[in-house]
């Protein structure tokens, strides 16, 4: 039966990537979370995901050749330099295949999460060219976010999900997952989504206060309780610490944010409990902290022995039983866990141990120049551009504690935004970027 779906659908894919290929695109970024489909090709391991992203990518191939148009278009003529840049993380990633010690899963991994995403960027810089374009494709990616939230308070309703120990010595909890295997996908997906959904409606509805506040209040609720079911804390401390950094820079926001805060701080004075909960979480005393610094610990003797090239693709994975030690409990009593994980819970020390010394100085060479794009543009359109680094922001302080990026649809949406960024540089208009009209 899945067969049959993902043949009919590809068939039409192909015809709405032949005669809309900006639309197929959209839709791309709305089924994001549709990598979970997964299918064989030849004995090849392919998911639904990624079946239409290589479609998108050949379409768009055979109608440049077909039309005799150059491959390099202006779009992309306009980034060379910085697509350079990506073009050499995709061949030194390419390189830990090499080095991966799970074989022909290493080039999986590679194929996921480091050719499909360029491939992807590429379609993309090139055929979308309008402002209209841009809001269209970060408004599907909201979409997607939207309708994970969705099924994930109907899980909570019919009490789906796992269950999870979350305080030692106490009961597990049920925690919601949306179509996700794991709650900490959802967090991790949603959270960037959240802020980039939060630039969309201000754009959209600055100049009617109405809409703006509906709008706003239904993401929040949507997306916060989608968190707090979830547990997903470190979503929303990220978040927290964004909004509360644009509260500081947006100066209409400016006294509000110093209000929120004033209160924060009384309540940390007055309420002990309040406190402590806080510390436990800021400075991982709780049980998910202290877990994550035994998985920080053991990559770390990792990285000793080979931090140079790193341990390719898949490496961590092999190598953690032998390195992580198994955590007991506070009182030394009672083996916790035993558990190793694909990835570090870090997405700084993931990719040290993925690509080695060079695959992360490129990264943050990547990170350097969206950054870099985003101040230069960001007078000309604060709110979109301010969102897009919000976005990013977001994935990099969620990354100190968690990895978001080794994961289909999470790796699409980190090229997505940086795709965005570049888009808006493109863009002639030097007063406004986008307007409303």
């Amino acid at each position: 039966m899945i067969t049959y779906f993902i043949l009919f659908f590809s068939l039409f894919f192909f015809w709405l990537s032949w005669n809309y290929q900006k639309y197929s695109l959209f839709l791309i970024l709305a089924l994001l979370p549709a990598y979970q489909i997964r299918w064989q090709l030849f004995g090849i391991p392919l998911t639904f995901l990624e079946i239409l992203i290589l479609i998108s990518f050949l379409v768009w191939l055979i109608k440049k050749i077909k039309i005799k148009e150059k491959i390099f278009s202006l779009a992309i003529k306009k980034n060379r330099s910085t697509l350079a840049l990506f073009f050499f993380w995709v061949l030194v990633s390419g390189g830990a295949i090499f080095l991966s010690p799970v074989g022909r899963a290493g080039a999986g991994f590679w194929k996921a999460y480091f050719l499909e995403p360029f491939l992807f960027l590429i379609v993309f810089l090139d055929v979308l060219k309008k402002k209209k374009d841009f809001l269209w494709a970060g408004a599907a990616l909201v979409s997607s976010g939207i309708i994970v939230c969705f099924y994930s308070l109907c899980q909570k309703i019919v009490g789906q999900g796992v269950w999870s120990t979350e305080v030692w010595g106490q009961s597990q909890i049920l925690r919601v997952t949306g179509f996700f295997s794991h709650p900490n996908f959802l967090g991790l997906y949603l959270a960037p989504l959240f802020i980039l959904g939060l630039g969309l409606i201000f754009f959209q509805f600055r100049k009617e206060k109405i809409k703006l506040v509906l709008s706003t209040f239904l993401l929040l609720i949507l997306c916060g309780l989608s968190f707090i079911f979830a547990r997903a804390e470190g979503a929303i401390v990220a978040i927290i610490l964004i909004l509360f950094l644009g509260g500081l820079i947006y100066a209409p926001a400016r006294k509000w944010t110093l209000v929120l805060f004033l209160i924060f701080v009384l309540l940390i004075s007055f309420y002990p409990s309040f406190r402590s909960g806080i510390a436990e979480k800021v400075f991982l005393r709780d049980l998910s902290g202290r877990l994550r610094i035994n998985i920080w610990q053991g990559a770390w003797q990792i990285i000793k022995d080979g931090p140079i090239l790193g341990q390719g693709l898949g490496g961590y994975q092999v190598l953690a039983p032998q390195y992580q030690k198994p955590y007991y409990g506070p009182d030394g009593s009672g083996l916790v866990s035993v558990e190793t994980h694909p990835y570090p819970h870090n997405l700084f020390l993931a990719l040290w141990l993925e690509l080695g010394l060079l695959g992360l100085v490129i990264f943050f060479l990547i990170l350097f120049r969206f950054f870099e794009i985003g101040f230069r543009k960001i007078r000309e359109e604060p709110i979109l551009v301010g969102s897009l680094m919000g976005a990013m922001l977001v994935i990099l302080i969620y990354g100190l504690v968690d990895t978001p990026y080794f994961k289909n649809d999470l790796a699409i949406l980190f090229w997505v935004i940086i795709g965005l960024m570049m888009g808006i540089k493109n863009l002639k208009n030097k007063k406004a970027i986008f307007s409303p009209n």
